[in-house]
């Protein structure tokens, strides 16, 4: 269990969240939900079903919505929780029924039936059980729970002989009924209670030997109730000098029942500091691979992507991949070494943080600005049009000028600017991608020649 729940935890923290996996989310919810019950960790476990729930529906998946839904009903019913639990099964019966949906109807019903009859709505409980015959498939499982479904439904109404006539059949098929010994339980002790209420001594004690049976390494809501159906038993059907033995017997065990609980509460907040840990971890161990990125994929000065990110870039779109359109952006400080001499390289350096961030503000997902040199930066878009490129420019442009860098000594302004060009093409490989950078620079010195602070590019045919 406590290597499980480090695994969902890294399921969990995998999950980006600008990308649509809910389909894989609903799985890892559900999963979550399962394992804080098992755990004890009711409230963990309710809040991820109830999420498990949403996403469902946000899915349309009515099908695993009803099973989630039948997962948190059986949670509540087990805490004796039936008014909720009936709740949650109801939905899930509607959803499915109106969708038409039959794998997880016969449980539905089935539960439905046992819940109805906990809270003593025999009209109900019998509509339920007679729709369970009518759906369940297997011939084995719809003799053997609709035998049981019978047995308990009379033995609530009061009809002895009815109910006593599926009781010896049940014995003899326990077999089937233990294959699910979470549901064997809950359906022992509603025969118990059944064979309690008509007094029936001997069929009580064998459902309840059957409850102690099935109950082996169960939860502590398991252990709570046969303790308890241990002193009805007593009650009903021992000598009352055996009261007080019996007594004792359940003040020991509710005892032992307390440090159990306690137990299982520490192991819980145990489990909640591990996964705590874990998560804390996994966030450092993110944190350190964002720095290496950082250092090995990021100019030290300006944020940007360094030359050595843009070359591993560019192999990765060309060692036989298909072709792509390539586009390159050129850009260029316009009279920086000007710049430089009147203002110094400190203030020099903080013209090209500038410049950098105003690029990197506007790089949306398929832009690579990076700085490749001195004064000089590139970005590398993938897939995008020439007219995505030059509005991306342009606002470059614009967000540089909205910062107004005073620029004494610039030929063509009073603040710092930028001259640009660009090439765009469809490419392959590695030399036709080293052609469109080179048209691109070109563009760009035609952009110098023709007084700084604009831009010039096109579109051009590299196959």
């Amino acid at each position: 269990m406590d290597r499980a729940g480090k695994y969902l935890l890294k399921a969990q923290r995998m999950f980006p969240e600008d990308q649509d996996w809910e389909e894989l989310r609903l799985g890892l919810t559900s999963l979550l939900g399962i394992y804080y019950d098992m755990r004890g960790d009711e409230q963990n476990a309710i809040d991820y079903y109830l999420k498990a729930v949403t996403i469902a529906e946000e899915l349309g998946d009515a099908d695993r919505e009803c099973v989630v839904l039948n997962n948190l009903a059986f949670a509540f019913q087990r805490h004796r929780c039936y008014e909720v639990a009936l709740e949650f099964y109801q939905k899930a019966y509607w959803l499915q029924k109106n969708a038409g949906i039959n794998p997880v109807r016969s449980i539905l019903l089935e539960n439905l039936a046992e819940v109805s009859l906990f809270l003593r709505q025999y009209e109900e409980a019998k509509e339920y059980i007679l729709e369970f015959e009518e759906n369940e498939k297997d011939p084995l499982q719809r003799v053997v729970m609709g035998d049981k479904n019978w047995c308990c439904y009379y033995g609530a109404v009061g009809e002895r002989e009815k109910a006593l006539v599926y009781v010896d059949r049940l014995l003899r098929n326990q077999d089937v009924i233990n294959e699910n010994k979470m549901t064997a339980f809950e359906s022992y002790h509603m025969l118990c209670r059944s064979m309690m209420e008509l007094r029936e001594a001997d069929y009580a004690g064998r459902f309840l030997e059957a409850m102690e049976e099935v109950s082996v390494g169960g939860g502590l809501d398991q252990v709570q109730t046969l303790e308890e159906m241990r002193i009805q038993y007593s009650l009903l059907f021992e000598p009352p000098e055996k009261h007080s033995e019996a007594y004792c017997v359940f003040y020991k065990k509710n005892q032992q029942f307390r440090a159990k609980i306690d137990e299982t509460i520490a192991a819980a907040m145990k489990t909640r500091i591990q996964l705590e840990q874990l998560m804390q971890q996994v966030e450092d161990m993110q944190s350190e691979q964002e720095i290496l990125e950082r250092e090995v994929n990021r100019d030290e000065l300006t944020g940007a992507y360094n030359r050595r990110f843009l070359e591993t870039l560019i192999r990765e779109h060309t060692d036989g991949a298909a072709e792509e359109s390539f586009a390159f952006i050129v850009m260029d400080v316009d009279c920086f070494k000007e710049y430089n001499d009147f203002y110094g390289h400190l203030k020099g350096d903080e013209a090209l943080r500038e410049i950098a961030a105003c690029m990197m503000e506007g790089a949306r997902e398929r832009i690579y600005a990076s700085r490749y040199g001195g004064d000089e930066f590139v970005c590398v878009c993938i897939g995008l049009t020439e007219k995505e490129i030059r509005t991306y420019i342009e606002g470059v442009r614009a967000r540089l000028h909205a910062r107004a860098i005073p620029h004494e000594k610039s030929l063509c302004s009073g603040e710092v600017t930028l001259s640009a060009g660009y090439a765009a093409g469809i490419v392959k490989t590695q030399i036709e991608v080293r052609q469109l950078l080179q048209l691109a620079d070109h563009e760009l010195y035609k952009s110098k020649n023709s007084g700084r602070n604009t831009f010039t590019g096109k579109r051009v045919d590299i196959l």
